[in-house]
């Protein structure tokens, strides 16, 4: 199928099976009764961004990641495999063997990523000639990094600090008279963007196996029939993890 892009994209999904407050987290089903994975739910929402949408997911070598690379084959979305904590050599190394242009950067906790705003933060990167793009004013676990490859080796060659490694995308931020940074509000209603939709402790997935209980898998963060209705009726809902400290993407 051919791209609407002028340029080649890829989405790569950092995932681990590590995790100190929800081990495994991104092999639970979602919902708990259900038979798609939290990371099937990425991978799938991912493709959604344009017909036949290259997508990576970047793991460890650790043999404990061993099960989420067959997931992920399974899935039938491609495996990269490299340092567990340096997380941009990895994308870097990803880039290596999955040639493109510009690359979408998404976490595989994050099972409600909506493409229409992949595809909208890609649109606005190409279209600003960005290096790199962030959105706003979605929910926590929604927002989308744009960078183009370029920008992300040239990270690789020179960020030497451990956040720096591990979370991707810092040097970038921090050097904007090296890099076009480019920041897209996104609108969604105020009780939509308040939310927490990331699993990264139990209640975070409690509550997300209360939305994928009752709404369509594909749900969308503006549809007003669907997770705004859903708060409208039950709106104690946001409570169950509106407490849970973020930790640094």
């Amino acid at each position: 199928m051919t791209s609407p892009w002028p340029a080649r994209v890829i989405v790569i999904i950092q995932a681990r099976m590590s995790s100190s407050r929800l081990p495994g987290k991104v092999l639970l089903p979602l919902p708990l009764s259900g038979t798609t994975t939290v990371l099937g739910h990425v991978v799938a929402r991912a493709r959604q961004l344009a017909p036949g949408q290259r997508v990576i997911v970047a793991t460890s070598t650790l043999p404990a990641d061993d099960p989420l690379a067959a997931a992920a084959q399974e899935l039938e979305a491609e495996v990269f495999r490299g340092d567990e904590q340096d997380v941009l050599g990895r994308f870097a190394g990803a880039l290596a063997v999955y040639e493109a242009e510009v690359v979408v950067r998404i976490t595989a906790d994050n099972p409600a990523i909506d493409p229409a705003f992949l595809r909208a933060a890609v649109a606005h990167h190409l279209a600003t000639q960005a290096d790199y793009t962030l959105t706003t004013g979605l929910p926590l676990g929604t927002n989308v990094e744009v960078m183009t490859a370029a920008a992300l080796r040239r990270a690789d060659a020179a960020a030497t600090s451990p956040e720096e490694r591990e979370h991707v995308t810092p040097y970038l931020r921090r050097h904007p008279e090296l890099f076009r940074l480019e920041t897209l509000p996104l609108p969604v209603a105020p009780a939509v963007a308040a939310l927490r939709l990331t699993v990264d402790y139990a209640s975070d997935y409690s509550f997300l196996h209360l939305l994928y209980s009752h709404l369509p898998a594909d749900f969308s963060l503006t549809d007003p029939a669907g997770l705004p209705a859903l708060l409208a009726h039950y709106p104690w809902l946001a409570s169950i993890n509106n407490q849970n400290t973020q930790v640094q993407p």
